[in-house]
């Protein structure tokens, strides 16, 4: 009778396991795709610019600002983050709401965008199922680049620096003089805040 116990025990938990494994593995694919079509969708758009000023002409820009307003939504997608040396290409949200985070990096609202003047800070999850796009940012060293890619340019930020803090340490996203990056991620704990900084090169 006790054999049987441990048996039915043994394989519930291994029931549970192996969901467990499916779940996550869901979960990623299905970021994963998100991912995807979030950036296809911002280079889409980025192409129908580049094609619709290429044609422009004092003649019909009337007709091109009238198509300017029929590019395509890109999902609140502001810009296209890649990080060379973590091999990272990742689509940049507004906001950083958990639905945001859980598909994309998101951007802290009322802070400075992507190469203007003050910090630009975005957040980043860095678990294995859901948005694990910030997972290997603590390999970051200084002088590594960070690059933004928007419908207008594209901006190199340089790694100048990395600090562990609160999580209540909401100076991280203050105001700066020169045009920085912070990205925002937890520790491997989840007790803390990761802060990597970065400065845009001239």
């Amino acid at each position: 009778m006790k054999n049987k116990v441990f048996k039915i025990f043994g394989i519930v938990l291994l029931v549970i396991g192996i969901s467990m494994v499916g779940y996550g593995i869901h979960n990623k694919v299905k970021t994963n795709n998100k991912q995807k079509e979030m950036i296809e969708n911002f280079e889409s758009a980025l192409n129908h610019i580049k094609d619709s000023n290429n044609e422009t002409t004092k003649e019909n820009k009337k007709q091109e600002d009238k198509k300017e307003e029929e590019i395509p939504l890109t999902d609140d997608v502001i810009a296209i983050m890649e990080i060379p040396k973590i091999k990272l290409q990742v689509a940049v949200k507004e906001g950083t709401e958990m639905d945001i985070l859980n598909y994309a990096v998101g951007h802290f609202k009322n802070t400075a965008m992507p190469g203007k003047k003050g910090n630009f800070a975005v957040a980043g999850h860095r678990n294995y199922t859901t948005g694990e796009f910030f997972l290997n940012v603590h390999k970051l060293t200084d002088k590594d680049e960070i690059k933004v890619r928007t419908h207008e340019n594209t901006y190199i930020y340089i790694v100048s620096g990395m600090e562990v803090v609160n999580e209540d340490a909401l100076e991280v996203l203050n105001p700066t003089e020169d045009a920085t990056i912070t990205l925002v991620t937890c520790t491997e704990d989840g007790k803390q805040r990761l802060i990597v900084r970065g400065k845009l090169k001239e």
